[in-house]
């Protein structure tokens, strides 16, 4: 599956470890060349929104954005007020990342209610609606022409990429068995997004970023429990080898499966500056 998109490469930060190293984390991924820096949505976590707003302000050539906020915590009317803020105090960086939420705890320690999968659904397709309403978007517009932020829906089940296929500009595949189910998962988007496909970026999560180094497993693990090395190995999740397999593999995943978007979580160090080499050679290619 050929394309002409161009790569595009983030950092999904904890924020852990202080506001100095978080910040020095930001600046060090500005350096290394990753496009968009991103928070996850978790209550043992930092709030996203004013990190994030530091974050923009300390690498100013970086985009900024949430990877990906829990629908379910928010009204939308309010999240729309917010993300406005957010998109103005950066300057226009702003990428919104959404999803249903998946973990029953941290509904529970906010005092919200978890829901069946299909009501997490349904509230995340209301939000996606209000905030195209409120923030001026359109499903039909070239995101060239776009001035409010693009909308990122992160998922793996037919209700979530449908809603994604057909609503957002970017769609992230969360944790896929092997290149055949993400092969599977590909297809699908494509035949719920119809004449839009093209117009669609495609995102795949990286759990482990292991260039010249051995693959984490129990990290892999946490992804996936219960299954063997094997299986993890074969994990579209996890990128390993030297910097020229690695290389290679990026470019398969954009040949074979349209994927141009690539974000690994939480990479510092050896691992954030191989990444960065990587960055570099794949540029414009």
């Amino acid at each position: 599956m050929a394309t002409a998109r161009d790569f595009r490469f983030g950092v999904n930060l904890l924020g852990r470890g202080g506001v100095d190293h978080f910040l020095a984390q930001v600046r060090e991924a500005e350096g290394c060349g990753v496009d968009v820096v991103l928070l996850p949505d978790h209550l043992e976590l930092g709030a996203p929104f004013p990190m994030l707003v530091a974050a923009a302000s300390a690498a100013p050539t970086v985009r900024v954005g949430t990877f990906v906020l829990n629908a379910g915590f928010y009204r939308p009317a309010l999240l729309a007020r917010d993300i406005a803020s957010i998109d103005q105090l950066s300057g226009g960086r702003f990428e919104i990342g959404l999803g249903a939420g998946y973990v029953k705890s941290e509904f529970d320690a906010a005092g919200i209610p978890f829901g069946t999968p299909g009501q997490r659904v349904q509230h995340l397709r209301e939000t996606v609606f209000t905030l195209r309403e409120l923030l001026g978007r359109t499903d039909h517009e070239p995101r060239s022409v776009q001035t409010p932020p693009p909308i990122m829906i992160a998922g793996i089940g037919d209700k979530v990429l449908t809603l994604a296929a057909q609503h957002a500009d970017i769609v992230a595949l969360a944790a896929v068995a092997d290149d055949t189910a993400l092969a599977e998962r590909v297809d699908f988007v494509r035949s719920k997004a119809g004449n839009r496909f093209g117009e669609l970026e495609i995102n795949l999560i990286i759990f482990d970023l292991a260039i010249d180094r051995e693959p984490d497993l129990d990290t892999l693990r946490s992804h996936r429990r219960g299954a063997t090395d094997a299986e993890l190995l074969a994990l579209p999740n996890g990128l390993r080898g030297s910097q020229k397999d690695v290389v290679a593999r990026i470019r398969e995943l954009r040949d074979r499966f349209g994927i141009t978007y690539i974000t690994p979580i939480d990479p510092s160090g050896a691992d954030l500056q191989a990444y960065g080499r990587v960055i570099t050679e794949l540029r414009g290619s």
